[in-house]
């Protein structure tokens, strides 16, 4: 018996996985997971923003406190958090404002009367 067909003998095939595209489900939805923001969803996103924020405030407070050596990572650090802090809280707050979210009746906020 060669080694080819040693491996031949033993080979095992795997068993083909679902992709999770291909499954027939009616309204979409896969793994019961709804598409889109909820209310709640974008509250708690306006809630670590603003914690995000004051993060950014904390380190702004106790810059002058640093050591010079550590200036450059501590500014780049507020910045980081400026950034992210705003950008999270201003997208969130414009979807909420505009209503452009799902409701628990799978309603989004503007078809709601």
């Amino acid at each position: 018996m060669t080694d080819s067909e040693e491996r031949e003998e033993f080979a095992v095939e795997a068993p083909e996985i679902p992709n999770e595209t291909d499954a027939d489900d009616s309204d979409g939805d896969t793994n019961n997971r709804r598409k889109g923001d909820t209310k709640v969803g974008l509250t708690l996103r306006i809630v670590v923003a603003l914690y995000v924020l004051y993060l950014a405030y904390d380190l702004i407070r106790g810059f002058g406190e640093t050591a010079a050596g550590d200036r450059i990572f501590i500014a780049a650090a507020i910045g980081i958090f400026l950034i992210a802090g705003g950008a999270i809280l201003a997208i969130s707050a414009k979807k909420l404002i505009r209503k452009e979210y799902i409701d628990a009746d799978g309603e989004t906020g503007s078809e709601k009367r």
